[in-house]
């Protein structure tokens, strides 16, 4: 998933919801420099943005079954990183079940102005 600085992109995480399957917890991890941090969790007592960093610019829909994809805005450079979305389920004899999908994003600058770019034969005349 590629984003452009100062904008926003959504790193998909989408499952289809079985029956006799409780959704326990949804977490969202980021790997860079081979460290990894929790940046959302979401279990029984809410939602919580685990580093201060992504407060206020993140999100995941509330009332989308089967929609955990991570919303991030006002992207920063040190955005990018191996983003794994984690849900666990409950199943109806109580076993967890884990599956976990890895995005890669990648944040670029913001591209110099299209008309610099133009040749001066691509110009309209009026």
């Amino acid at each position: 998933v590629t984003g452009t600085w100062m904008g926003s992109t959504t790193v998909p995480c989408t499952f289809v919801p079985s029956e006799g399957f409780t959704q326990k917890t949804l977490s969202w991890s980021l790997e860079r420099d081979s460290s990894i941090s929790t940046i959302f969790r979401r279990d029984d007592s809410g939602d919580h943005i685990m580093l201060s960093k992504f407060r206020g610019r993140v999100s995941v829909p509330k009332h989308s079954p089967g929609d955990a994809s991570l919303r991030i805005e006002n992207l920063e450079m040190p955005d990018n990183g191996h983003y794994t979305c984690q849900v666990v389920w409950r199943s109806t004899d109580n076993s967890l079940i884990t599956k976990e999908v890895t995005t890669t994003v990648k944040v670029r600058e913001v591209n110099p102005p299209s008309s610099s770019w133009e040749l001066p034969g691509s110009l309209h005349q009026p």
